[in-house]
C-alpha cells in the first residue's frame, strides 16, 4: 500500500490464517468508513498504525458500491456518499471495513471537504 497507509494486524493475522489453512473463510470487505481525524495539528496527512481496530474519529460508513481489479494483485473498492450526506465534513482518513467489522486497512489524507448537494466517489486501492 502506499505511504500513510497500512493493512491493519487484524487483516493480516486474518491473511496468514487462511493462506496457511488454520482458516477455512476469510470475512470480505464490505464498508469503507470515513473520518475526520487523519491529519495532525498543521494539517499533514498522520501515518496510521497497523495495530489500530477503528479510525481516528470515524464520522460515517458506507457500503460498497463496486469492487474491480484493475491490477492481478489490487482490489479497488469504490463508495458514494450521497449528496445530501456529511455536509461540511472535512474527511481525512478512510479505512476498509469486513463483514465482521473489523477493520482491514486504514489510509489517512489531506484533508477533503465534503459540500452539501455534492455527491463523493472514494476510491480505495488495497494492494498485496
Amino acid at each position: 500500500m502506499a505511504d500513510n497507509s497500512v493493512i491493519t494486524l487484524y487483516r493480516r493475522k486474518s491473511l496468514c490464517e487462511i493462506t496457511s489453512g488454520a482458516s477455512s473463510s476469510l470475512a470480505p470487505v464490505t464498508h469503507i468508513a470515513f473520518g475526520d481525524g487523519g491529519v495532525d495539528s498543521v494539517g499533514d496527512p498522520i501515518q496510521p498504525e497497523n495495530t489500530a481496530v477503528a479510525l481516528e474519529n470515524e464520522v460515517a460508513r458506507y457500503a460498497l458500491d463496486t469492487v474491480n481489479f484493475p491490477e492481478p494483485t489490487t482490489a479497488r473498492y469504490i463508495v458514494t456518499i450521497p449528496e445530501d450526506d456529511l455536509g461540511g465534513a472535512e474527511i481525512s482518513e478512510a479505512g476498509l471495513v469486513d463483514s465482521d467489522g473489523g477493520l482491514c486497512a486504514v489510509k489517512t489524507f489531506y484533508v477533503k471537504k465534503k459540500d452539501v448537494g455534492v455527491a463523493f466517489t472514494f476510491t480505495f486501492d488495497d494492494e498485496f
